[in-house]
């Protein structure tokens, strides 16, 4: 069920039905920003009917935390926003992604208009704050999941989306680098004390309330890909195989559950881009 959820004063959750995928809204009397908006056409629909509902101002900025299918499909449902993302956004596989939407719609029986791939107005690099009447949006680079994903902070209601990163439903997804998956969630806690955040809203999943909740997501992120990260070099001064190091990994557990059956796969997939990446260190 596609939910609407208010987070502070003028900052809205809408909750997908499908994924439990988050898109968030935040507007003031002379602007406005969504973010990830998603993703059926009926539940963007209803996005946009929202904006508009509370002031569909001149200053509208579409957010994109990340360049992944199911983050970009606003694009035709707000023509008259100012696309903003990381600089690395159009370095991804654009097929690929268009490609997934178009396989998601069947599975799903979704009937969209021909999707373009977005092309960005504003991009940056490492940091870029996007000025409303009331609210200064700092948009941060935050590699990890994928090169160009970002933290989205709403710095005077200490409110941060946090794009594939921070979820309570789904372990560290590794898209592009497990090393600076880990930077970014260093550098995420020192961003909760900086800005005062007390709120994380993830790409997927609930959103976590209070600094214990959000510092509990990061420890529990950290642990997996220190548990994952941190015995490989070690495997391979030891001379295990690579097929061996796989095996062993396999085992590495997540908030002290060992991975299931359904996400198993996807955990093997970090476990090979790991592998790879500190094998090229060495």
């Amino acid at each position: 069920m596609f939910e609407v959820k208010t987070l502070k004063d003028n900052v809205f959750l809408f909750q997908s039905s499908y994924w439990q995928l988050n898109s968030g809204c935040v507007r003031d009397k002379e602007g406005w920003a969504v973010i990830d908006p998603g993703f059926s056409p009926a539940e963007m629909e209803r996005i946009r009917d929202f904006v508009g509902e509370k002031g569909e101002n001149e200053k509208g900025y579409l957010i994109y935390t990340h360049s992944d299918f199911d983050h970009i499909t606003g694009e035709p449902y707000f023509p008259q926003a100012k696309k903003v993302a990381q600089s690395n956004f159009e370095l991804c596989s654009k097929d690929k992604q268009v490609a997934h939407i178009k396989e998601a719609d069947e599975v799903h029986q979704l009937e969209r208009p021909e999707f373009i791939f977005p092309s960005p107005d504003i991009t940056f690099d490492e940091k870029l704050d996007l000025e409303l009447k009331e609210e200064t949006i700092s948009l941060i680079a935050a590699p990890g999941h994928t090169r160009d994903s970002l933290f989205v902070i709403l710095k005077n209601k200490g409110v941060m989306f946090s794009g594939d990163t921070l979820s309570n439903i789904e372990f560290p997804l590794i898209f592009f680098s497990g090393e600076k998956y880990l930077e970014t969630l260093k550098m995420a806690e020192c961003l909760i004390d900086r800005y005062d955040i007390r709120c994380v809203v993830p790409g997927h999943g609930s959103d976590a309330q209070g600094k214990k909740e959000i510092l509990k997501r990061i420890k529990d992120d950290q642990q997996y890909l220190n548990d994952l990260m941190g015995q490989i070099e070690d495997f391979f001064y030891m001379g295990l195989a690579t097929m061996e190091i796989k095996s062993v990994l396999r085992e590495v557990r997540y908030r002290g559950d060992y991975i299931g059956a359904e996400l198993m796969p996807v955990h093997e997939k970090n476990i090979e881009l790991a592998i790879n990446e500190v094998g090229d260190t060495l």
